[in-house]
């Protein structure tokens, strides 16, 4: 169980958690309009409703207690969440690949510094996906998790916005 909410959180790192060469320090200067409409989409408060880690289905309690929070390009779990190796961190996107590409840093736990290369899909404003390969590793090139792959499949449903702190 520690395992697979560790791997979560350097997914997410993560939900959305982009490979973005003209904007590699995950800054939010000079976007492209696509990038700017989806880092929008992204921002808010986000419940894990389905996730596959290396060809494993993720339990449906564990789902139940992940929370993500993403503004604009950074990441963090609440505290109650399950999410284990990194509690915060940023993430820079390009949506204007196919598919679109999510590079995600962790800024704490073992992989701390190191990219996790992802694609990602926004399907309707209250909806995303995300499919990272391990930190290090080769980024996905579709939206699947089987054994030995070493991937992370998330599903993730927006429960509300960006949450004041």
């Amino acid at each position: 169980m520690i395992k697979v909410t560790s791997i979560l959180a350097i997914g997410v790192v993560a939900a959305i958690s982009a490979s973005c060469a003209n904007n590699p320090t995950g800054s939010t200067t000079a976007q492209s309009p696509a990038a700017q409409r989806d880092y929008e989409l992204l921002s808010g408060t986000w419940q894990l409703t389905r996730g596959v880690d290396n060809g494993t289905p993720v339990p449906a309690n564990v789902a139940r207690n992940t929370v993500l929070i993403t503004d604009r390009n950074t990441f963090r779990f609440p505290k109650a969440s399950r999410a284990g190796t990194s509690s915060a961190g940023h993430f820079t996107i390009n949506p204007d690949t196919r598919p679109k590409q999510v590079d995600s840093i962790a800024e704490g736990g073992p992989n701390a510094g190191q990219v996790s290369r992802g694609i990602y899909e926004i399907p309707d404003p209250t909806h995303q996906r995300a499919c990272f390969g391990p930190p290090g590793g080769p980024r996905p090139t579709e939206f699947t998790s089987t054994p030995g792959s070493h991937r992370i499949l998330q599903y993730w449903t927006k429960i509300g916005p960006v949450p004041s702190q």
